[in-house]
């Protein structure tokens, strides 16, 4: 019985040094944990791409017969579920590839996991490369997450009507959603990876409908390598930035720099846009003027199979919104990760019109 105490103690001493050698290699404070949101603000929650499955038939245990699992998706909406008060959150996006293989077996995971948030808090999903065919049949994303899911949602704005096959593009794999807080409005789209340009000419109308509100974009694929790579290491070494290639819907889909082109720059209330795809970088900001004249920031964050969420804090008062990313299981927040140690891809503020009055100039 004493040897296995002593045994028992040893183990967690070599997990509290482990934790301290991780601290001390990313910079990272034992107390770091998520603060809760102070009055006058408000959250948008993102989670990344939720490719971390487990069992029979998944690309990480190919030859398991075990039920197919998904620790880390399942963790970060019960962290959610829990946090909705503290973190004042009023809406979570989801930026796609929410399954790793588009089979059932995974889509039953996913919806169970998102089943969690359905009637606590408003959320959309943005179909990834992994969750449709390549010529951008969503078939089971829609049998999941089809727009019936959440016509009776009085903050769902709709979805894109295919005038084909049903099984492209529509029922929920472009759709739009409402939301209000703090004294502002605002209008979040969800669009397919590489939507095509019937889908980008209902963007636009949508976004004009509602051309009063702030407007939101999650999107699958954004930023990233400039150009496709060729080799894996040209994932990590190539120029970056907003990506002019894509990976779905053959030669009637759009690049991240085509959708730019033909309507991300055109809607002077549209000042974000969420994304996911590149889990090499994990994280990237590109800030670019749309023809307004005005910011639109864009972000990306894909951290793999993780269990980072990103957290979106918008401060009114101060025309500020805080970048936070924080880890599902414990609230601690990310200081650098291996892939990507600098501190400033993962927590950072950005600048932007919320409605509070400019600071009065220097005398």
């Amino acid at each position: 019985m004493q040897m296995t105490h002593s045994l028992h103690r040893a183990i967690r001493l070599v997990s509290l040094c482990a934790a301290v050698l991780l601290w001390a290699q990313y910079g990272l404070a034992a107390d770091l944990f998520l603060d809760p949101a102070p009055e006058g603000t408000f959250s948008l929650i993102v989670i990344p791409d939720t490719q971390g499955y487990r069992g029979a038939g998944t690309k990480a245990q190919p030859k398991s017969t075990d039920e197919v699992t998904n620790v880390a998706f399942d963790t970060q909406t019960r962290w959610i579920v829990e946090n909705l008060q503290p973190q004042r959150v009023v809406f979570v996006s989801h930026v796609g590839d929410i399954v790793d293989k588009n089979v059932p077996e995974q889509w039953a995971v996913a919806r169970r996991c998102m089943d969690r948030l359905h009637g606590a808090v408003p959320y959309g999903i943005a179909p990834g490369n992994h969750d449709m065919a390549g010529d951008g049949n969503t078939a089971l994303f829609q049998a999941q997450f089809g727009a019936a899911r959440f016509a009776d949602q009085p903050w769902y704005a709709g979805t894109f009507t295919s005038t084909g096959d049903p099984a492209i593009s529509g029922n929920n794999a472009n759709s739009c959603q409402l939301f209000s807080a703090g004294g502002l409005d605002f209008v979040i789209l969800h669009l397919e990876c590489n939507a095509p340009d019937d889908v980008l000419q209902w963007a636009e109308a949508t976004l004009r409908q509602y051309a009063s509100r702030r407007a939101i974009v999650t999107t699958h694929m954004d930023l990233g390598p400039l150009d496709a790579p060729k080799t894996n290491a040209e994932f990590i070494t190539a120029p970056r930035g907003r990506m002019r290639w894509a990976k779905r819907h053959g030669a009637q889909g759009n690049s991240p720099q085509q959708l730019w082109d033909e309507l991300w720059r055109k809607p002077p209330n549209l000042f974000l846009i969420l994304s996911g795809d590149q889990s090499r970088p994990e994280a990237m900001h590109l800030v670019s003027q749309n023809d307004a004249g005005k910011p639109v920031h864009e972000l990306m964050s894909d951290y793999g199979s993780a269990y980072w969420l990103r957290i979106y804090r918008f401060v009114p008062s101060r025309n500020r919104i805080q970048v936070l990313t924080v880890d599902a299981r414990d609230g601690r927040r990310c200081a650098g990760t291996k892939s990507n140690p600098d501190p400033a891809s993962h927590e950072f503020e950005i600048e932007c019109d919320l409605g509070a009055p400019a600071a009065p100039a220097a005398p």
